[in-house]
């Protein structure tokens, strides 16, 4: 007769060190296992298309009542709910605040976020725990694994725009993923941050770390560019600038060319999840409207791109597609961030935390109340 005593886990962002959270390799390993079964469908996101990146709080940009929030760029909440299958079997949910101003005014972190994971067949709660880490290494393993599948062999420049924390995360990974790589160069605005990430990169990962003072001296020639720019500020990279063969692979925003577009291999995270962003956002007011890659649908949409000629990274791990890695073809690599990933990360967190006695118990009952 089994129990019906409740129990959960707590894992505070030490607990989560501890279990091994900063392990970059085999978070990148694991990000292999999570787009497999992307690639293979045995997964569920949230949504009525079951790929919605997740339910966002959308504030009006002119709030009427005192107190409530302003809407704008990274000001937010969103809740991600999915199902992952494959041998983790697990439902989670990621809920976090996001407020670029909270460093400079709060000493906070730009996002403060926590995970939940839940049995998928009795709903029991199996776990909730600190994200901030968890859910940077997810976005910096996503493109590691990017780099892996995507990149020339031959790969040896890696050129970083911003200097922030998903970007120390990506270059990580990028370093981790392609082991030929010889030469990083960064550009931030903020050139103190430039040289806070050259030190901290440059020592963590034994690589040659350089500062340049121009965007573009950090995108052209390179063999692999990365570029993480949050706020309202969306950089174009050029066509002229893009080295043949190279990868450009973004976690967060950016412009390219038409032609760009038409002529590099096109890999989305999960190109479902894309279409249902494009959904979803023609659902808002025009003036609140937010697409990501609204280039790219129109591309599609008009018949210049064919949509049987866009793999998601998903289809590459599962081997149901693949691209010439040799090839002079450019590559790019779009991510929004998927829940999937935080699940199966928070997974081996978790079975990790069980293994090592990290963590408190929680108990949320010894017997259910009006079962």
């Amino acid at each position: 007769m089994s129990s019906s005593r409740l129990v959960m886990k707590f894992l505070s962002q030490q607990d989560m060190i501890a279990a091994g959270v900063t392990d970059m390799e085999r978070c990148i390993d694991t990000m292999d296992e999570v787009f497999t079964l992307l690639g293979k469908g045995d997964y569920v996101m949230g949504g009525s298309t079951r790929n919605s990146h997740g339910q966002r709080i959308w504030f009006p940009k002119e709030p009427k009542f005192e107190g409530m929030p302003k809407g704008g760029p990274d000001q937010r909440f969103m809740s991600l709910p999915g199902y992952l299958g494959g041998r983790f079997k697990v439902c989670g949910n990621k809920w976090y605040g996001s407020n670029v101003n909270n460093p400079q005014k709060h000493g906070l972190p730009r996002s403060i976020l926590t995970m939940t994971l839940n049995d998928a067949e009795t709903a029991s709660p199996l776990a909730v725990m600190e994200a901030n880490i968890l859910s940077g290494m997810r976005t910096g393993a996503v493109v590691g694994l990017s780099a892996r599948y995507l990149a020339r062999e031959d790969s040896e420049t890696l050129g970083v725009i911003a200097a922030g924390p998903i970007s120390k995360f990506s270059t990580s990974a990028i370093v981790k993923a392609v082991p030929s790589l010889k030469k990083v160069t960064v550009f931030d605005i903020n050139k103190e941050a430039s040289r806070i990430f050259c030190e901290e990169m440059g020592e963590q990962l034994n690589i040659d770390v350089t500062i340049v003072n121009r965007f573009e001296d950090a995108v052209i020639g390179q063999d692999i560019i990365t570029s993480a720019i949050s706020g309202d500020h969306t950089p174009l990279f050029k066509d002229e600038w893009l080295k043949e063969g190279s990868l450009l692979t973004l976690p967060g925003r950016a412009n390219v060319e038409k032609n760009y577009l038409k002529e590099a291999y096109v890999v989305p995270d999960g190109w479902e999840m894309q279409k249902t962003y494009k959904i979803e956002g023609l659902m808002l007011p025009e003036d609140e409207r937010t697409i990501p890659h609204i280039q790219l649908h129109s591309l599609v949409d008009s018949g210049e791109i064919r949509e049987s000629d866009i793999n998601d990274l998903g289809k590459i791990a599962a081997g149901l597609a693949t691209i010439d890695k040799a090839s002079d073809k450019r590559r790019y690599f779009i991510s929004n961030g998927m829940i999937l990933q935080d699940i199966g990360w928070a997974m081996v967190m978790y079975e990790n935390a069980v293994e090592k006695g990290l963590g408190q118990d929680l108990v949320m009952w010894e017997q259910p109340y009006r079962v």
